[in-house]
């Protein structure tokens, strides 16, 4: 107990506080915290004033119980209490705070005579501090009595001012946990539109917040460059940052990467026109070209093909994924497409497409398609020196490697030249029948005329053997000096290579 003195005014006792009972309804004595969830370094803050319409009187008496398994209450300068600002119950009368039992009174007066006053508001604050954590808990604070005392508020005539029921601290959470965020995306990587927008259009699902305490954790995100969650730009690595922060301000963070690569994908159908003597499929290096202006990007990937039909109509076809660099948009062009040990190159068309799947550890939304399954598009076979034309240098460069063995599949990485055109495994006569068929066969061109060297129709072994081409000399069948359509008739007419044989009669058809 801590008694006050004052000067030109007697004490009003705390057992007279009360002597008579006036009634004043619509107003209540009231507990209110300052914030109702308290965090890393908050002090639990509380307010005793009144709730409702204001009193005329002169003292109030508090008598509070507080929980000290979970609070302790501060003092400062030997008082547990601050005044509110304003308060006209600016007197201390006593003070008392048993903290073993949890118990606080407090009585005030008026400094400013002993008339009433109006009574309004907040009175006083009290600051506890927390010791621990919990979630939603009520009666931290209520109104009690002790001694046989009660709160309550007196008037100028030392009645007993009767109010409604007195209302106590409503629920308090004190949580220093950090929130989780649960199901946060994984990191994931995309090929970029086959749109032109130089970006990807990505899903991503915001992941929810969990708290011990809060089941309403706000959950924001921020991404690197500040823009939202559909578009991702190409060629780059965009971050997301996600944020779970629950009422008490704690907070938990997690990142989501988001790589969308430079290139878009296309696939590409192709089909191997010719009588091929594999049985089951095999494999080539298939390269795709795409341009505007002739100016090319292109990427060579291992094509599977299938032998289908018999014949003249024969054909070797399938489908390979290719990469189709700067996310451009494509199909404003067209694709050059080629199998470089075997082909020319054949000019085809390109459309985009909204099928979406994987491919090499990266999804795709859509992709740009290169069909060239029709007859009219099927790559011309023939071309063994990987130039622009077929013509007497792909004879001479088969004929030097007649009666080879070579592997049937061939990759994106083999290196030429490679004329076992049929895929037999040998190279023989069966291959000159698709230089035959192609023969003079120029490469073709995105948006304009071939324009390149011409077929050579006949060449100097001599020209040959500066070239480094000396092994093909052995294709000047007749002995002559030059590497010529003689030859090639010779051959066809069962003339072996090293053989001297009379110049042969040449066929009106050739």
């Amino acid at each position: 107990m801590k008694p006050q003195m004052f000067v030109g005014r007697p004490a009003i006792a705390a057992a007279t506080l009360f002597a008579t009972s006036a009634t004043f309804a619509g107003s209540n004595l009231s507990l209110t915290a300052s914030d109702a969830t308290i965090g890393v370094g908050q002090k639990l803050v509380v307010t005793v004033g009144l709730n409702g319409d204001a009193v005329n009187g002169v003292a109030g008496q508090f008598i509070l119980s507080y929980d000290t398994s979970k609070l302790s209450l501060d003092s400062s300068g030997g008082d547990h209490y601050s005044l509110v600002s304003g308060s006209p119950l600016d007197l201390e009368l006593y003070e008392n705070n048993n903290a073993g039992a949890g118990i606080y009174s407090l009585a005030l007066g008026t400094l400013s005579g002993t008339g009433n006053a109006s009574l309004s508001g907040g009175f006083v604050t009290l600051t506890f501090t927390c010791s621990q954590d919990f979630c939603a808990s009520p009666n931290l604070v209520t109104f009690t009595s002790a001694g046989g005392s009660s709160s309550g508020l007196s008037n100028a005539a030392a009645a007993f001012i009767t109010l409604d029921s007195a209302t106590n601290l409503g629920s308090v959470t004190r949580d220093t946990v950090a929130p989780s965020l649960v199901s946060t995306p994984a990191n994931v990587s995309y090929w970029a539109d086959a749109n032109g927008s130089n970006a990807a259009a990505v899903s991503i699902t915001a992941p929810t917040g969990s708290d011990s305490c809060d089941n309403n954790v706000d959950v924001t995100y921020a991404r690197s460059n500040g823009s939202g969650l559909s578009s991702f730009a190409a060629g780059l690595v965009t971050t997301i940052t996600w944020t779970a922060t629950d009422d008490c301000g704690n907070t938990a963070t997690s990142t989501t990467a988001v790589d969308v690569s430079a290139d878009s994908l296309a696939l590409v159908s192709a089909a191997q026109g010719g009588a091929f003597a594999a049985s089951e499929a095999f494999t080539r290096g298939l390269r795709a070209e795409f341009a505007k202006s002739l100016a090319s990007d292109s990427d060579t990937q291992t094509i599977t093909l299938t032998p289908a039909g018999s014949g003249a109509s024969s054909r070797s076809e399938g489908s390979v994924t290719v990469y189709a660099s700067g996310a451009t948009n494509w199909a404003d062009g067209c694709a050059r497409v080629s199998d470089p040990l075997h082909t020319l190159r054949r000019s085809l068309s390109i459309a985009a497409s909204s099928s979406s799947g994987s491919f090499n550890g990266r999804s795709y939304n859509s992709r740009f398609t290169v069909d060239g399954s029709a007859s009219a598009d099927y790559l011309a076979v023939g071309n063994a020196n990987a130039d622009a034309v077929i013509d007497i240098l792909d004879f001479s460069t088969f004929v030097g490697q007649r009666g080879s063995e070579l592997a049937v599949n061939t990759t994106a990485s083999t290196n030429g030249p490679h004329t076992d055109f049929n895929a037999s495994g040998t190279v023989n006569n069966s291959d000159l029948s698709f230089l035959a068929v192609n023969f003079f066969g120029v490469d073709e061109t995105c948006g304009g005329s071939y324009n390149g060297p011409a077929p050579m129709d006949r060449i100097a072994v001599r020209q040959l053997r500066r070239m480094g081409l000396g092994y093909q000399a052995i294709a000047d069948i007749n002995n002559d000096g030059w590497v010529d359509s003689t030859d090639i008739a010779l051959l066809m007419q069962g003339v072996e290579p090293g053989s001297k044989r009379p110049q042969p009669t040449l066929s009106t058809s050739w």
